[in-house]
């Protein structure tokens, strides 16, 4: 099983996204908020595609979608959340607590815009990054999950440039 896995789009990257998906063919895609938008576009040009999303600080007025959320995966009980209300900036302690507590061994959020995978123990805690909008000199990048019989293996996949990139404020 495939999984695909975005965060932070904040609506300016939608292209790559539905890209990537196409390439990819994951089984399902996560998105770890920030913005709701982008998987709205992606559910309406992918109809059959398990979609699964968190609310994430820049998604206000949406309803309908929650803080956190746990999807089962295989071997994999995974906790979704976006992570500013976790924190995450100073440390993942909070999210690990919270994805323990809701009987997962994966915790993915975003919100920080850096990419990282880190095991403790018998839990993988992984942010994407940010597919449009990296703080840091990394290139965008996604987290592709391949999940087999008893293990998770999550990859970070860089992109080697954006096809397109429509900043907050108009086309660069």
């Amino acid at each position: 099983m495939k999984l695909i896995v975005f965060s932070d789009s904040h609506h300016a990257n939608i292209t790559d996204m539905l890209s990537i998906i196409d390439e990819e063919k994951p089984d399902a895609v996560l998105h770890l908020g920030d913005l709701t938008a982008d998987v709205d576009d992606i559910r309406c040009v992918f109809p059959d595609l398990h979609v699964y999303n968190v609310r994430g600080n820049n998604d206000w007025n949406v309803e309908n979608v929650k803080d956190s959320l746990v999807v089962s995966a295989g071997p994999a009980n995974i906790f979704l959340t976006h992570g500013h209300l976790y924190g995450v900036r100073r440390n993942t302690l909070a999210l690990e607590v919270a994805a323990r507590r809701n009987g997962c061994n994966v915790a993915l959020y975003g919100h920080t815009h850096e990419a990282e995978i880190t095991r403790k123990k018998d839990m993988l805690i992984a942010n994407p990054g940010s597919i449009s909008m990296p703080y840091s000199s990394a290139p965008p990048s996604y987290l592709r999950l391949n999940i087999r019989k008893d293990q998770v293996e999550p990859e970070l996949v860089y992109l080697e440039r954006q096809k397109s990139y429509t900043h907050w404020f108009g086309s660069i």
